[in-house]
């Protein structure tokens, strides 16, 4: 090749490589809307460096779902070296690799977003976002597009751009935002337009896609958009997260609806968990102030604090307890008084078992039975309060008799053949049976509950049955009943302890010997097993073996296996 020849392809390829490189006018005023994302771990150690770019106001950006994939943290830095933290995720589709964000910010450039989609042949740059002023773009033209769900446009490039460029901002000619560099496939590139943005959202009840991408994401979420889509949001989220994820999810409710009395209540929920109890006395006077239905509020702050003392009674608030509540339900009962007849009593009957379980609560059995039989001859045809007169009862110290009564005349209520409704007052009289020495009885009703719930029954219940048959001399169902048990539960050492001295107390020393062996393997701090072991072995003659174990079971501190030493092998 000539020097002349060299010389002018050395010119070409320079000023290829020149228009490849050149900045579009436009660059300088959109550089502030593009800035660097830092993604973190669990640990807190960097997971991954990209870009992201500011599509709307108060922060709202986007970038590729891949560099935020597995995050727990991210952190935004603008041009001028600022670090920013990314507030909530605000919807992500893996897919298309595009998750929508916010970043803590007090103000942001907001790039300009196309309303429809490039037509081809049309211009468009992919600017490097460099945070230096030299920043520098990648041309190319658009070669072919196809639709997403028939409306967002997927754009193929007429050549491919380097792929350090995937997830950086594409534009027009114009310098109005297009889309972002999503990947590349043989001698071409490809955008994602920039509105299919429009389809990232946080949702009540996502799709699949949806959730399983929002689900690989750990950092916090933003809220759905209406005050009603987001309460369902919350309610389906409480189940699942922690006091801390959803606190922080009823704080964003609260200040995005400062005005919806519900957040304060539901925010009042994670604030008595972690034990902030002044703040949730003032939500839920906030809650009061705000709600509509002021029966209902009352009733539901009645509740709240029922729950509180029902369920986390430690440690104690000294402005809630069970007659605060009782305030509470009594002023609800109040308010709704004022109410359309039909639903003035609907609601009445809610407030009213309510007030019946706070006095169970507060161990005011007179008082909850009373109630309990006023809204029995309310409510005829409710089984419940007899169930629920039962238990004030039995905690009133009542003879069996009188426990028993209502149960039986709620199980007659029932008729025959007795529905599957029936099944908790059965056991709950065969417990009652059980209780007071009526142990054949008592198995007729635990296996007339067995056929009411079509013999889905737990190991629980075997190993229940098969006591109160031992109790009533009924060995061999009762057998039967701790082998279900195992057979259920094969690690539950308290089954194969159990067995053993059933089979000790019928002979069989062999399945007794094994069943002690089992329950040692389990769980070798089980003293009974070593006392019973040491005796069946003593029956069979194998002195030795039985000395070592009941001696086992008297260093262990048993005193019947101290009386079997001094009875056996005195000295």
């Amino acid at each position: 090749m000539s020097m002349k020849k060299s010389f002018i392809l050395t010119m070409l390829l320079w000023t290829v490589t020149l228009m490849g490189a050149a900045q579009p006018k436009f660059a300088s005023k959109v550089k502030k809307g593009i800035f660097s994302v830092n993604t973190y771990d669990k640990n807190g150690n960097l997971l991954r460096q990209g870009k992201g770019f500011y599509v709307g106001d108060n922060g709202e950006a986007v970038a590729d779902y891949r560099l935020f994939k597995n995050a727990y943290k991210a952190v935004a830095v603008d041009a001028a070296g600022k670090s920013m933290g990314v507030d909530c995720v605000l919807g992500a589709d893996d897919a298309y690799s595009m998750v929508r964000f916010k970043v803590a910010t007090k103000g942001n450039v907001v790039l300009p977003s196309v309303k429809v989609f490039q037509p081809m042949n049309s211009k468009i740059f992919v600017l490097n976002g460099a945070d230096k002023a030299d920043m520098k773009s990648e041309q190319a033209t658009v070669a072919d597009t196809s639709l997403i769900q028939g409306k967002y446009v997927f754009y193929g490039l007429d050549r491919k751009v380097d792929d350090n460029l995937i997830g950086l901002p594409v534009f027009n000619e114009a310098g109005v935002l297009v889309g972002m560099l999503h990947s590349s496939m043989g001698n071409k590139s490809y955008v994602l337009d920039i509105r299919f943005r429009e389809v990232l959202n946080i949702e009540a009840i996502p799709n699949s896609s949806a959730s399983v991408a929002l689900g690989n994401i750990f950092i916090p979420k933003g809220l759905p958009a209406t005050a009603e889509e987001a309460l369902v949001y919350l309610y389906m989220k409480s189940r699942s997260t922690s006091n801390d994820e959803y606190m922080d999810m009823t704080n964003r409710f609260v200040a995005s609806f400062p005005q919806n009395a519900e957040g304060y209540l539901r925010r009042a929920t994670p604030l008595i968990d972690l034990v902030r109890f002044d703040e949730a006395e003032s939500d839920l006077q906030k809650y009061l102030s705000l709600v509509d239905d002021k029966a209902a509020g009352h009733y539901n702050v009645a509740s709240l604090i029922f729950d509180k003392l029902r369920l986390q009674p430690e440690p104690a608030y000294e402005k809630w307890n069970e007659d605060a509540a009782l305030q509470y339900v009594d002023k609800a009962l109040e308010l709704n008084s004022s109410k359309p007849a039909e639903e003035q009593r609907t609601e009445a009957l809610k407030y009213r078992v309510l007030k019946a379980q706070i006095l169970m609560h507060k161990r005011d059995y007179d008082s909850a039975i009373a109630l309990y039989e006023a809204l029995r001859q309310d409510e005829a045809n409710n089984p419940s309060f007899l169930y629920a007169i039962s238990l004030a009862r039995e905690a009133r110290g009542d003879s069996i008799a009188q426990v028993l009564e209502p149960i039986d005349s709620a199980i007659a209520q029932f008729g025959n053949p007795m529905p599957a409704e029936a099944a908790n007052f059965v056991i709950r009289r065969g417990q009652l049976y059980a209780n007071s020495g009526k142990y054949r009885e008592a198995v007729l009703d635990y296996n007339q509950y067995c056929y009411l719930v079509n013999n889905k029954v737990n190991a629980v219940f075997y190993y229940e049955r098969s006591q109160i048959e031992l109790n009533g001399r009924m060995f061999q169902p009762a057998m039967e009943d701790i082998n279900r048990a195992i057979e259920m539960a094969p690690r539950e050492p308290l089954y194969h302890v159990e067995r053993a001295a059933l089979a000790l107390r019928v002979g069989m020393l062999d399945e007794c010997i094994e069943s002690c062996q089992n329950t040692i393997r389990l769980n070798p701090d089980i003293i009974d097993s070593y006392r019973i072991l040491g005796y069946a072995q003593l029956q069979k003659g194998d002195k030795q073996n039985a000395r070592a174990n009941i001696q086992k079971a008297v260093d262990m501190g048993d005193e019947t296996a101290k009386k079997l030493m001094e009875t056996y092998f005195a000295q």
